[in-house]
């Protein structure tokens, strides 16, 4: 097992392109919060295990010597033993069980919920590395155009084609692209930080990303993600189960007030005669009512009622606005990708054109050009926010 593991932690180290798929799986394997949820699931289980184990029996061996001091009495060794075994009470012992098992239920849940988070913070971060790399890359195609238009009004204002002005606002324009350019270069080295950290450090720091073509995802009703969250939510299958053990735990409590019985035999030897007894011991909760006890559990129950009403509205709100946000940004993304940008390339071809023949300006084909980039970077940042929506 110590080579396989070896062996897989050598090969990440050796691949440096994930998919996302990859990334996920690693994040899994690797990050250490989502094996400490893991290890907390598993404890809940020993905690189950622990409550239906049957209360184990009380041994009592004594010896001693006995001697005579009248003629009826003869001297000699002594001894006794006795032999007690707690029942356990069915009105103790199921809610007692029934609380360990809600409440493993709850650690399952909260790993469920743990692992989901995990995964969507992965996607997160590899969707905000796609949207820096989209940036880095229109900026790059933005600094190399502007370098052209700067060459060209440089050529042109050396033969006193065109004024000054024209030069240094193309020169303007050449210098705020090249700033945009770095910066996004080191916007892609944050994203690529964050992404590893949110991974795990198996990651190699070298890592890069295969990104598939972007697709606009669809969704279906609300009714009906209204209906799985209700069904499927790990956040609100941990906060019922939790609801479940704590009203366990009040009846576990409630019932502990009744008698508690052992089986108890016990034998007695001296010299003269032995003695067997078997009787019943009744613990009689005569001082403690176990009032504080079951005010607690009380309590706890119904904090844990109206957490779970919490949370459900919470969680129900969230979708609800995430799910205008959803249509109201791919509704954007659709018109952005199939008219906006569009449009303004078909404006910035012509103003390109028309400059070369001289029929327009600088200044109108850096307009043109200025208006297709402003288009371009509201597409990128609408995908990013559209998947990023989708995978809240």
């Amino acid at each position: 097992v110590a080579m396989q593991s070896v062996f897989a932690q050598t090969t990440t180290q050796a691949q440096t392109v994930f998919t996302l798929d990859q990334l996920v799986q690693l994040a899994l394997e690797s990050n250490p919060q989502v094996l400490a949820a893991r290890d907390q699931s598993r404890a809940s289980s020993g905690q189950l295990r622990s409550a239906k184990a049957i209360p184990n029996p009380e041994f009592e061996v004594n010896t001693g010597q006995q001697r005579g001091t009248s003629g009826s009495l003869t001297t000699g060794n002594v001894s006794s033993w006795a032999v007690t075994q707690p029942l356990d009470m069915p009105y103790t012992r199921f809610p007692r069980v029934n609380a360990a098992e809600a409440s493993m239920r709850a650690a399952e849940a909260n790993r469920i919920a743990f692992e989901v988070e995990t995964i969507a913070r992965v996607r997160q971060g590899f969707y905000e590395l796609v949207k820096r790399e989209a940036e880095a890359r229109a900026a790059d195609e933005d600094m190399d155009l502007t370098k052209q238009i700067r060459d060209r009004m440089q050529l042109r204002y050396d033969v006193g084609e065109t004024a000054r002005f024209e030069l240094i606002r193309a020169q303007t324009e050449f210098l705020n692209a090249e700033i945009v350019a770095q910066a996004s270069k080191l916007r892609i080295e944050q994203a690529r930080s964050q992404l590893r950290k949110v991974v795990g450090f198996n990651l190699p720091a070298n890592f890069e990303i295969q990104a598939k073509s972007a697709q606009i995802p669809q969704l279906p009703d609300l009714n009906v993600l209204l209906a799985e969250l209700r069904n499927q939510s790990p956040e609100l299958k941990r906060a019922k189960a939790e609801v479940e053990a704590s009203e366990s735990r009040l009846s576990f409590e409630q019932n502990s007030r009744l008698p508690k019985l052992s089986i108890k035999a016990q034998q007695y030897n001296d010299p003269n005669f032995t003695d067997r007894l078997y009787g019943l011991v009744v613990s009689i909760p005569i001082w403690d009512f176990r009032s504080g006890q079951i005010t607690e559990a009380e309590s706890n129950a119904s904090k844990a009622r109206n957490q779970l009403n919490a949370q459900t509205q919470t969680l129900e709100t969230q979708l609800e606005s995430a799910y205008k946000l959803y249509q109201m940004t791919s509704f954007q993304v659709k018109t952005l990708d199939e008219k906006v940008v569009q449009l303004a390339a078909s404006a910035r071809r012509i103003a390109e054109t028309s400059y070369r023949y001289g029929e327009r300006g600088m200044l109108e084909y850096l307009d043109a050009q200025r208006t297709f980039r402003a288009a371009r970077n509201d597409l990128i940042r609408a995908r990013f926010e559209l998947a990023s929506i989708v995978n809240e």
